[in-house]
């Protein structure tokens, strides 16, 4: 497979009749986007489309590419903070600065048809449908915070793959974006009126205003246990699981303790049980541990959670910007023997009932800087004293598996974490399937542990590595 790459440009926002004209120029970074990720957010969609004559397919090429810069710049101009340069901790916004704005690929893919790609999605791949890498090139001051890229297949088909700079953007902004710009690309006449973010916010900065912070707090600094060692490699793998994988998986978790253990719960805690089993293994194997016997070990687990609904007042999800908490739950164990699924569940419950907005309201204004870096230190104990960490995130019911751009339902979306492979390890990805009644986990680990783990014939009674794509054609509408 080539992707070939027909143009670059970047698109700068809109002069909106409807936008104010005294919107500020700059903006201050939160100290919540201060420790967030130097890395940009990888997410991929497909969308066949009818059989097409050779004109007519020209013809979908060149409206499609010109609908979505379109659409990309009135979109932009509703979100001015994510068009601009991070300078210190000011966001300059101007639109006189040349750039200003966000990039957009135009691309082909050859040697290849969509059908076939899906048939056998090679993931390592799926980075040539992306505008950027996943560690940006520039330094901070010249990244670019969002990258669209259009690619679209000799025989029919396109994948638009974007990223986004995690600094100022997590999983809810990227969806608040993501939609806004489907709804305006779909509804192309009235695309002012249609966006689904139109009151973009970003109160954030006010309420939690940027201080001078270690970069050793960062999500993924190299202080912390997700990033791969020098000389070390990481692999990603995807793995589904269906919904009667679902149901079994809840009915082993449930307990007295947890009744109604959640899907995101249980697919947390099945791979948690076993990405420990294989770490374990690995670790015997390797010489390290000779006797399990009696030998104490901790293992931890962080949840990125959403914090916009659970602050009081609750702020709105069009608030931009990473507004989230780690959760952490631990688990020791004396031996080589990993427990049930129930206890896991329980011990995961019970660390996510306790994450309220406590926290995050102490760290509210000036006085809150030494709350938050005193529960960042605290977190950075915890790896210290863990002998591994796992990093979990959930785009379930973000409605990922819905955006629809206007020619067609969506055929696979894919979150492209393998762009992170030899970069990131022990760090999950969970998104709804496309039909949305099963679930999707893209797994980072070390080569070693996940050939363990991608070989376990438990873990596979429940986890389907990398199914093919079902691929419809001629059902679809534009």
């Amino acid at each position: 497979m080539e992707v070939e790459i027909i143009s670059r440009e970047i698109i700068k926002p809109a002069t909106l009749e409807e936008m104010p004209q005294d919107d500020p120029k700059t903006f201050q970074v939160s100290l919540l986007d201060k420790v967030s990720p130097h890395a940009y957010i990888p997410i991929i969609f497909f969308y066949s489309m009818k059989e097409e004559t050779d004109n007519s397919h020209i013809f979908f090429k060149e409206n499609t590419a010109t609908r979505l810069k379109i659409s990309l710049s009135k979109t932009l101009a509703h979100f001015p903070i994510l068009t601009g340069k991070i300078k210190g901790n000011l966001i300059h916004c101007s639109n006189e600065d040349d750039e200003v704005g966000a990039l957009f690929v135009e691309a082909k893919v050859q040697k290849i048809t969509m059908g076939n790609f899906l048939k056998n999605p090679n993931l390592q791949f799926l980075a040539q449908f992306l505008p950027f890498p996943a560690a940006p090139n520039e330094p901070l001051e010249r990244t670019i915070q969002i990258g669209a890229q259009v690619s679209f297949f000799s025989c029919g088909g396109l994948a638009i793959g974007f990223s986004f700079f995690h600094k100022i953007i997590d999983g809810t902004t990227m969806r608040a974006f993501i939609k806004s710009l489907a709804a305006a690309a779909s509804n192309f006449e009235g695309i002012s009126k249609n966006l689904v973010c139109e009151g973009y916010q970003y109160s954030t900065s006010s309420l939690f205003p940027a201080r001078e912070i270690s970069a050793d707090y960062n999500l993924f600094s190299s202080k912390t246990p997700f990033v791969v060692a020098q000389g070390k490699n990481s692999t990603c793998r995807r793995f589904v699981f269906d919904s009667m994988a679902i149901s079994n998986l809840k009915a082993r978790a449930k307990s007295t303790r947890v009744l109604n253990p959640t899907t995101v719960e249980v697919v947390t805690c099945i791979i948690w049980k076993y990405a420990m089993k294989a770490s374990r293994r690995r670790r015997l194997s390797d010489g390290g541990e000779q006797n399990f016997v009696n030998l104490k070990w901790r293992s931890t687990l962080i949840h990125l959670i959403n914090m916009r609904r659970r602050m009081h007042p609750p702020l709105s999800e069009n608030e931009v910007g990473n507004i989230y908490r780690r959760s952490s739950t631990y688990y020791e164990a004396s031996n080589d023997t990993v427990t049930t699924l129930d206890d896991l569940e329980s011990l995961l419950r019970q660390s996510l009932s306790k994450i309220d907005n406590d926290l995050l309201h102490k760290v509210i204004g000036d006085e809150g800087f030494d709350t938050l870096l005193s529960s960042l230190e605290q977190l950075h104990e915890l790896y210290e004293t863990s002998d591994e960490c796992y990093l979990f995130t959930s785009w379930r019911n973000m409605g990922l598996n819905e955006v629809n751009f206007g020619w067609g339902k969506l055929v696979w979306n894919a979150c492209g974490a393998n762009t992170f492979n030899s970069m990131l390890k022990n760090v999950i990805i969970l998104m709804d399937t496309v039909k949305g009644e099963g679930l999707e986990a893209w797994v980072l680990l070390d080569d070693e542990t996940m050939n363990l783990l991608e070989n376990d014939d438990e873990f596979l009674e429940f986890a389907t590595p990398n199914p093919s794509i079902s691929h419809p054609r001629g059902d679809q509408n534009r």
